[in-house]
């Protein structure tokens, strides 16, 4: 799943909406994301006011509830299953 976020919705916001669609589950019922990651970190990687980052492209790649989501340059958010964890064998 392929999502443009509204600029005006904070990405934190705009990542559990889009994981709540691709999982097709209310956002009540996924996992809180401040467990995966820092939002606020994540907020201000991709705060567009002030062109915080200088016109640099930078993504970011992590699971959150059963899905593997990135964001590229807070323009798009991409939403995708998530690989199970490979099973160590001996």
């Amino acid at each position: 799943m392929d999502v443009s976020p509204d600029p005006n919705t904070p990405m934190t916001v705009a990542v559990v909406e889009a994981v709540s669609s691709f999982e097709n589950r209310a956002p009540t019922e996924l996992p809180t994301l401040h467990d995966t990651v820092d939002a606020e970190a994540l907020a201000a990687l991709f705060e567009t006011e002030g062109d915080v980052n200088g016109g640099v492209s930078c993504s970011v790649t992590f699971t959150f509830s059963d899905s593997q989501v990135t964001i590229e340059n807070g323009e798009r958010i991409v939403v995708e299953a998530a690989s199970p964890t490979p099973v160590a064998r001996h």
